[in-house]
């Protein structure tokens, strides 16, 4: 006997209804085309795969949307092979189906199969996919008017040489059946019904006795989205396959499965008139159908035999393994072949690429892509590992559906479940290793009272097995605060058992499945040091973590000195201890785990002191351990930029009321002046008799004779200030302080001003210094016999507080003095210091050269003098000591936010508004809640334009960047002068600030409007619509009256009017630049060109072409914006 050579072979051939009324499963089937692609790629279940759409045949001849649409067939091993083609030929095919024609309600599903038939070969079995929603023009359901579709497929399939010479086969549904089934070319036909066909037995019958027949599965959808179709199908695909994931949950499916009580006299049925067939589908009715009583009546009986032999089972994981039709030989293991075999290494990454790429939720359509997912994470020597991880988490964030978003957690979450493995290993522990053990005990409750005032969400409070597989995996991406608490309550939770006998009887009854008990036994190397990779399997079974997680798990254990699990712990990192230094493993390269790592290291050094010689026998080694301190210490003085440090520096004078202190006679006006306003080289004049900017002789003489006397002695009193340039700051006595409404500047720097640049001096001021305070007095040469020795200040000597404590950080201290105080950085080691993370860092400069270039708080001979506002700091080492104590907790400040009042790091805090006088700090979720309150189409918030504080306007940056457009908006200055008596609404069309209603009309807030629209808007809308239905009307009319050519002709222009219709809807216009048509959909009038080598900058409104930094300026000026560009405080320094 030859053998079934098709008994291994299987190709897949989608046959998909594409009349009218299957517009959402055509939608679908782009969804879900790619997954099912994908799927015969990673399984090699398919050797082919191919795409078939039939519709009816009043459709036979239409050069596009006809009675057939043929994709080829895809083969991946022969992709050049004559009538094949590629993937992504195939997937376009999908996209270009177009649901048209139909009809009557039956569809030419007879014609459809018969095709397919004469597409399949021998040599394989083919697995059909048959998507409908309308019965197959059969003898009792078909409409058979002179001309009809029924009688057209009658005659087309019975041509002889039809479809192959098969066509006459597919005549009868019967004999199509029995064809596939038994024919010299085998198919299994699974049919996907959508529901009210489905819940119609008189017509999916047809459909039922058709899967039956060849032994495929009938199935009605009870939701018809792409999401669950494709859920549907790469469910019943893998089931079909006899693929599985051990410890999948039931989960229920959007689905039925519709079969048969009864299918004895199945056989007997010899066509589909033949009345045996009656209790499968409809096929005979003895009553005349112009008797319209009887015919109902036998309707009823006939609905009701079809009925009661129906069977429909809501489908799940469960059902679909026990009553699908399984292929003869299951695929293999995916973990196991990705393991053992390079080639298919390559196809699972590259499948799984294009599912992330296209489509990320889809790997959630069955657990088994867990499986490939874990595989390819856990095999750090594949190259393109990071990429695929990177590439995924990207993806995954970019989920705007919530549900969406839960869905994959679950999916993460299902896909990490290896409750088998774990039980295989905890079962494999002879039973004498089987002590001392650890389990959670479920009979004892940790949970808080609740107290008054408590977050009823509080995570602290909550049961260690209310946790998450995917909170507990947490520890193998980071090691924050966070997940090292959480993780700690879980290790301090269980319960440790030293011997059998110390067991309690309540959890000696259970067996391992009920409650696992985790011996010790396992942290050795006999075990593969599985301890701490299973531990989590006690907290939720099937948690297990891989060899670095679960050792960063032993190292918390260390680190809050858990006693019962020292030895493992420690077991288990000095097995570890070599591997941490390795750049290919990101996740340990962050302050969190490697500050873990040295205080289990510390921790252990206390523990075993006096135990070892103090080498390397530690849990970490020698170098490492140095590394990773200077690596943690480099992080945390980071963070610590911008905490606040206390800096005592020199008092400043502000119209400070003192003694005049030593006095000079001026030799031009007389006048017994402060020696802090005599002038060098002047002959002995004061700077008032020098100054030659007056306005006139008046001013001059008015402000020489003010607030001063010829009887004026050193004890007389006299305003002093200092001068405000950063580089001076010397101090001097001012006689016209009225006049004084700018910052004060000194004679000498404003005699700067009136020399060229390069004669100007960075220290023109003659000065001393005081002894005690280290404050500049102007004090020229001249005179400096006046000053004592060594000299004392005049506020020191009148008892002032003249050194005190101002706020900084060192960040700005930085800013002003340079790094090289805070951070040895020799040859610019790091190009950018504490601006990328600890991974970038030490991957760029590697090593070696960051131990010997890179020191934190560096110990210089000499000392630089650090200043803060040109002022030397009196404390520098209290300062410096201040910031290492920050460093060295791992620790810094934070404050709250001013709006939600939470305490976040300084660095996480932004100015409110950037407007001089407001220092309030907020977060950036309170910016963006706060100034993005507006969003078109809904009416305007005046008071999210403001500053929530000072109520000023912010700096045009702050609301750019947060505002969501407003800023730009139209006539929104108009909006803002008319807040008092109307309400304005923000037009979805025009994007301008329109009138919505007078406030004396809204009687209270107004109900919240979408996508509102002005009145001009709507009316050019409503123009536009009224147009282009006029032409339609007119185009349909005159069409019905033109030959074929003009009907054509008459369709292009109407074409043409819609696309016109659709550019009046959304204006095009061209780019001032290149000339490109140019479109806006939303936001704000700023364009910018996005063609290469273009990039032109122009307003929308008016469509000018303008420089980047002029754009809302033109706005402002010309279209009535409100904000006019600016950077706030930046801008101003």
């Amino acid at each position: 006997m030859a053998p079934d050579i098709s008994s291994d072979v299987y190709d897949l051939l989608i046959l998909v209804d594409a009349t009218s009324s299957m517009t959402t499963y055509l939608e679908s089937l782009k969804t879900s085309l790619p997954k099912v692609i994908a799927i015969s790629n990673l399984t090699d279940s398919f050797a082919r795969v191919g795409l078939l759409a039939y519709r009816d045949y009043s459709e036979a001849d239409h050069d596009t949307n006809g009675l057939l649409e043929w994709s080829g067939w895809y083969d991946p091993k022969e992709p050049n092979a004559i009538g094949n083609v590629s993937a992504a030929s195939l997937i376009a095919a999908a996209s270009r189906l177009e649901a048209d024609g139909g009809g009557d309600f039956p569809e030419a599903t007879k014609t459809g199969l018969a095709r397919a038939y004469s597409l399949m070969r021998e040599e394989a079995t083919t697995i059909i996919l048959l998507y409908t929603d309308a019965p197959p023009h059969c003898e009792m359901v078909a409409y058979k008017d002179e001309g009809g579709n029924y009688h057209a497929e009658q005659a087309a399939l019975n041509v002889p040489k039809a479809y192959g010479g098969y066509g006459p086969y597919f005549a009868d549904w019967v004999s199509a059946c029995k064809q596939l089934h038994a024919g010299p070319k085998k198919a299994h036909v699974f049919s996907f019904l959508d529901e009210y066909l489905g819940t119609g037995t008189v017509n999916s019958g047809y459909y039922t006795y058709l899967s039956t027949i060849t032994r495929g599965a009938c199935i009605s959808l009870s939701e018809v989205t792409s999401h669950s179709i494709a859920q549907i199908t790469v469910d019943v695909l893998l089931a079909w396959m006899s693929v599985e994931k051990a410890g999948a949950e039931k989960v229920a499916m959007p689905a039925t499965l519709v079969r048969y009580k009864n299918g004895d006299n199945l056989k007997r049925i010899k066509n589909e008139k033949d009345a045996n067939a009656n209790p499968y589908f409809w096929a005979y009715s003895s009553v005349d159908p112009a008797s319209h009583p009887m015919k109902a009546a036998e309707d009823i009986r006939t609905k009701g035999a079809l009925t009661g032999n129906v069977a429909e089972v809501k489908i799940d994981s469960h059902v679909l393994k026990r009553y699908l039709p399984k292929r003869r030989t299951p695929v293999a293991d995916f973990a196991q072949r990705y393991a053992k075999d390079d080639q298919y290494k390559v196809v699972v990454v590259e499948q799984l690429k294009a599912m992330i790429e296209s489509d990320v939720t889809s790997l959630s359509l069955n657990p088994i892509f867990g499986a490939l997912w874990r595989a390819v994470c856990n095999d750090r020597e594949n190259p393109v590992r990071d990429e695929l991880i990177t590439a995924f988490s990207l993806h995954v964030e970019r989920i705007n559906n919530a549900d969406e978003k839960s869905r994959m957690k679950n999916w993460l979450e299902e896909s990490y479940d290896h409750a088998a493995e774990i039980l295989e290993t905890l079962e494999s522990v002879p039973h004498d290793q089987r002590f001392p053990c650890v389990f959670l005990d479920p009979t004892i409750e940790f949970c808080q009272a609740q107290r008054k005032g408590d977050d009823d969400a509080d995570e602290d409070n909550r049961p260690i097995t209310a946790l998450r597989r995917d909170e507990l995996l947490e520890i193998g991406r980071s090691c924050d605060g966070r997940i090292l608490r959480r993780l700690g309550r879980v290790l301090t939770r269980l319960t440790y058992v030293h011997s059998a006998s110390d067991m309690p009887s309540h959890i000696t009854a259970t067996t391992s499945a009920e409650l696992a008990k985790i011996p010790l036994v396992l942290a050795s190397k006999e075990h593969g040091w599985a301890f701490f990779k299973v531990l989590l399997h006690a907290v939720l079974p099937g948690t297990k973590l891989s060899t670095r997680p679960a050792t960063v798990l032993a190292a918390l254990a260390i680190r809050i000195g858990l006693k019962p699990l020292f030895e493992s712990a420690c077991a288990a990192m000095l097995f570890w201890r070599d591997k941490w230094n390795n750049l290919d493993v990101p996740e340990t390269w962050n302050s969190g785990c490697m500050g873990l790592l040295l205080d289990a290291d510390e921790e252990y050094r206390k523990q075993t002191a006096g135990h070892h010689d103090g080498g390397d026998d530690n849990l970490l080694l020698r170098g490492d351990r140095r590394l990773f301190s200077q690596l943690v210490t480099y992080q945390y003085t980071g963070a610590n930029l911008l905490t606040t440090l206390t800096a005592k520096v020199r008092w400043t004078p502000d119209k400070t009321s003192m003694p005049l202190g030593p006095v000079m006679i001026c030799r031009s006006c007389k006048f017994p002046r402060s020696v802090t306003i005599m002038v060098s080289k002047s002959g002995g004049r004061c700077g008032l008799c020098v100054a030659e900017d007056w306005t006139d002789e008046n001013h001059k003489k008015r402000a020489i004779r003010a607030n001063v006397a010829h009887e004026d002695t050193e004890a007389s009193s006299a305003t002093w200030t200092e001068c405000s340039v950063r580089t001076c700051r010397a101090q001097y006595v001012c006689y016209n302080p009225t006049d004084l409404n700018v910052r004060p500047k000194c004679h000498y720097c404003r005699s700067q001003n009136k020399l060229p640049p390069g004669k100007r001096s960075n220290n023109p001021v003659p000065t001393l210094e005081c002894m005690k305070c280290l404050s500049k007095v102007v004090w020229p040469n001249e005179y400096r016999a006046s000053a004592g020795q060594p000299f004392i200040c005049i506020a020191c000597g009148d008892h002032r507080t003249t050194i005190i404590a101002v706020e900084t950080n060192a960040d700005q201290l930085s800013k002003e003095n340079g790094q090289s105080w805070l951070l040895h950085n020799d040859g610019n080691t790091i190009k950018e210091p504490f601006k990328r993370s600890l991974f970038h860092t030490i991957t760029n400069v590697g090593v070696d050269r960051f131990l010997a270039n890179v020191d934190i708080l560096p110990d210089i001979q000499p000392e630089p003098t650090l200043t803060l506002k040109g002022k030397r700091l009196r404390n520098q080492a209290d300062l410096k000591a201040e910031l290492r104590s920050w460093i060295q907790r791992r620790t810094s400040e934070k404050s709250p936010c001013s709006l939600c009042f939470r305490d976040l790091r300084n660095a996480d805090l932004l100015p409110a508004c950037r407007r001089h006088g407001c220092h309030q700090q907020i977060c950036g979720n309170c910016l963006g809640d706060w100034y993005g309150l507006n969003s078109a189409g809904t009416i305007i918030n005046i008071a999210a334009l403001f500053c929530p504080f000072c109520r000023r306007s912010p700096a045009a940056c702050t609301l750019a960047a947060y505002g969501k457009g407003i800023h730009a908006v139209g006539d929104l200055l108009k909006a803002v002068e008319e807040r008092g008596q109307w309400i304005h609404a923000w037009c979805y069309d025009c994007g301008k600030a329109r009138r919505y209603m007078e406030r004396e009309c809204a009687r209270g807030a107004p109900d919240p409007v979408d996508q509102w629209k002005c009145e001009s808007c709507i009316e050019s809308d409503l123009e536009r619509a009224r147009v282009a239905e006029e032409e339609a009307r007119q185009a349909v009319a005159l069409a019905a009256r033109l030959d074929a050519e003009e009907r054509v002709a008459a369709y292009v222009r109407l074409q043409n009017a819609e696309r016109l219709r659709k550019q009046l809807e959304f204006p095009v216009k061209e780019c001032p630049g290149c000339k490109t048509p140019t479109q806006k959909t939303a936001g704000c009038d700023h364009m910018t060109c996005s063609v290469r080598f273009c990039g032109t900058n122009w307003c929308w409104a008016c469509g000018d072409k303008l420089d980047g930094n002029e754009v809302y300026e033109h706005m402002h000026k010309v279209h009535r914006s409100m904000f006019a560009g600016g950077l706030g405080l930046e801008e101003l320094g």
